[in-house]
């Protein structure tokens, strides 16, 4: 004789109900309680429910009272199915599918939810992979485009310089360490007393007039140029954009749609906040450019070690805005140091008149005053 576990309701019972074995005598369900019953599956009625519509209810009334032996365990759900006689098996099979239905879709739904968490964790885990995936989705037409289109943004402040000295000094260097590059580089000097650059996806890099005024080598301008450049080369520039401006920029931009989010990524500009193991990227690679180039390796540790003194001596006085988003740690440096020791490199000075470019500021100056007078002027004067 084949049994199934109930939770026994009715009037005079638990609140929580009596659990007891039930079974089938012929056509009538038998139950083995105190005191114990029996019901003529005739007077049964079945129905689903429970909190979360995974129980079979066998309902049946008895002195006008009403009773219920609620099936709620899997195993008993499929002994019930199994040995119920034929009078009731026509109620039961809508109600078992309803619960089958009611178990698949809360299967269905904790699946999801277990692939949404584990999407998540994977993408907080190895976010820069991620970004790095949805970066190589991007052309690299769609991305000079992009800069293209945020250059002009900048460029409508007239604060961008592409001629004189000082920009063919940062040219003549930037040249020799972007020669084979699949990027066509642009060179600008933003008048800018903060000591910083950056680069703009594309191939375009901004050097900050404070930055030249604080290099103290073009060997040093160098170590950050060649910095810089490899946030380009590396795509890094494009992937932290796509990091802080979230999913919408992507698609956006994926699908060639770049003006749209324009005023998103040029407020970015000079203050992406590159990870440790990007800056490390771009540390190892801008040594190794700059041995290609045959440019002397330690301007790059010099520069970014003695801004970081200078801060520290200067308590700020001085807008080192560089070190904000390319923190000079102690660990970064003595990395620099060590890789820069071990690249072997036939390097030689560069032969620039550096006193004579960093001369060359208080004619940008200048000019940009005198533009700015002429703004300032009103109309037919």
């Amino acid at each position: 004789m084949s049994t199934f576990e109930v939770c026994l309701h009715g009037p005079g019972l638990p609140q929580a109900g009596l659990r007891c074995q039930a079974f089938f005598d012929g056509d009538a369900l038998a139950l083995e309680c105190e005191p114990p019953m029996r019901i003529d599956a005739a007077a049964l009625t079945v129905s689903a429910g429970g909190f979360h519509d995974n129980a079979l209810f066998l309902n049946w009334r008895a002195d006008e009272a009403g009773y219920a032996a609620v099936v709620d365990t899997s195993s008993a759900r499929h002994t019930l199915l199994t040995i119920a006689p034929q009078a009731l098996r026509a109620q039961l099979a809508p109600a078992a599918r309803s619960v089958d239905y009611q178990h698949f879709k809360w299967r269905a739904v904790l699946t999801v939810l277990g692939l949404v968490a584990l999407l998540i964790t994977l993408v907080l885990w190895q976010n820069e992979t991620v970004t790095r995936w949805l970066a190589d989705r991007i052309p690299i037409e769609t991305e000079q485009r992009l800069g293209k289109t945020l250059l002009s943004e900048m460029q409508a402040g007239g604060e961008l310089h592409q001629a004189g000295p000082v920009v063919d000094a940062i040219k003549l260097i930037g040249d020799r360490l972007t020669k084979g590059s699949r990027y066509h580089y642009e060179w600008y000097l933003k008048d800018d007393d903060s000591v910083n650059a950056f680069a703009v996806p594309g191939g375009r890099v901004i050097v900050h007039s404070g930055l030249i005024a604080q290099a103290a080598s073009a060997e040093e301008l160098a170590g950050v140029l060649a910095h810089e450049v490899q946030h380009v080369e590396l795509r890094h520039s494009l992937r932290q954009m796509i990091h802080t401006a979230g999913w919408a920029a992507v698609l956006t931009v994926a699908l060639g749609d770049v003006s749209a989010m324009t005023g998103i990524f040029v407020h970015q500009l000079g203050n992406l906040q590159y990870s440790r193991t990007l800056e490390s990227e771009a540390d190892v690679a801008g040594l190794h450019a700059l041995a290609r180039a045959r440019i002397p390796l330690a301007g790059m540790r010099d520069f970014f070690a003695r801004m970081q003194a200078k801060e520290k001596k200067d308590g700020g006085s001085i807008d080192i805005a560089l070190l904000s988003s390319h923190p000079a740690t102690s660990e970064r440096l003595s990395e620099i140091k060590r890789i820069a020791a071990q690249t072997p490199c036939p390097c030689a000075p560069l032969k620039m008149d550096w006193p004579a470019i960093k001369s060359g500021l208080s004619a940008v100056k200048k000019n940009d005053k005198a533009t700015q007078r002429a703004t300032d002027e009103p109309d037919g004067i």
